[in-house]
């Protein structure tokens, strides 16, 4: 192996110091010390000694970690340049030999040292005022952003509300525009029910008048060679009234209201006045009051067949027949 500072073989016979920290040997002559100093050297210091370029920080920053040791250089016993040293229980020996170089002490390692301070110093300032440096531009871009993302999103919700505000007023409108024309509706709506109602009322009394010289018979069973007019005849006999032919304006039967019913279908007889109608009807009202055990029916009207009630009443609409029917039930089940 060769010394690290001289770059010469290490021989058996040649006193050398190995670095603790990086396993690098010099003779003792590169680190400038004599035969005496190396003996008078503790083998606990021997093994704790570490070289110039681990011990010296300044210099191993500098990188001249292989530069050869110069003659100047402090012997690496002493305290400044050497840590381990000063938690190691020196021999007087020791003492002896550092109180022997203390013309030599004032030499790089205090220098490193004082450096190794101002460079502290200055290194801290630095970083200080780095540091603020960097902390005032983090917030000030921090700052610039969170203002730029705050600006953006008033002027989004900015936009957003008076969208919103734009669309309430447009849908108020509407509203109003569609409440207007609902209540023009309503109001519509009253009047055609009341022009109904008044033109309903209208028909039915024409109704009424255009049936007023009508009446049916009813029940009355159909046959193919049968004579409505004929089977009148019989039931103006059966009830004594005299109706002469020119006093009979039509008889015949009429079609059902409702198809899907089994009734035959009604005669309907229609006279020239309603005064002759009333007639017949009250004839027939008083023989079936004078015949209650044998009312009108079928071979009164001279139909020879199985024996029948007829009925004699007015034409009457389909609504007021309808209402009739449930005015007969109400009757009926009130028993009156």
């Amino acid at each position: 192996m060769n010394c690290s500072a001289c770059n010469k073989k290490l021989l058996r016979t040649d006193r050398y110091l190995a670095c603790n920290h990086c396993r690098s040997k010099y003779h003792i002559e590169c680190l400038n010390l004599s035969k005496e100093q190396f003996t008078a050297l503790t083998t606990e210091y021997k093994s704790k000694w570490m070289c110039p370029s681990c011990s010296n920080i300044t210099k191993r920053k500098q990188s001249n970690v292989n530069t050869p040791v110069q003659q100047t250089l402090v012997p690496l016993v002493e305290k400044p340049l050497n840590s381990p040293l000063e938690n190691s229980s020196c021999s007087s020996t020791d003492s002896q030999l550092f109180s022997s170089n203390d013309d030599n002490l004032v030499t790089m390692g205090k220098i490193s040292t004082l450096l190794d301070k101002k460079l502290n110093n200055y290194l801290s300032d630095f970083v200080e005022s780095f540091r603020k440096a960097l902390k005032d531009d983090v917030k000030n871009l921090v700052q610039a952003e969170m203002d730029s993302v705050v600006q953006q999103l008033k002027d989004d919700f900015t936009v957003t509300t008076n969208f919103i505000c734009d669309e309430q007023s447009s849908l108020k409108q509407e509203i109003e525009n569609k409440s207007y024309i609902i209540k023009h509706l309503e109001s519509e709506t009253l009047r055609f029910q009341k022009e109904i109602n008044v033109l309903t009322n209208r028909l039915t009394s024409i109704e009424k008048i255009s049936r007023s010289k009508n009446f049916e018979i009813q029940l009355v069973p159909e046959s193919r060679n049968e004579n409505p007019m004929v089977l009148f005849r019989n039931l103006c006999k059966t009830v004594n009234i005299q109706i002469d032919d020119e006093n009979i304006h039509s008889c015949r039967r009429v079609a059902k209201y409702d198809i899907s019913s089994e009734r035959p279908r009604n005669i309907l007889v229609t006279l020239i006045n309603p005064r002759l109608r009333d007639q017949v009807l009250s004839a027939c009202y008083r023989y079936n009051k004078a015949n209650k055990d044998n009312p009108l029916n079928t071979n009164n009207i001279g139909l020879n067949c199985e024996k029948r009630k007829i009925y004699v009443t007015e034409h009457l609409s389909p609504e007021c027949k309808a209402l009739h029917a449930a005015a007969r039930n109400f009757a009926k089940e009130k028993k009156i």
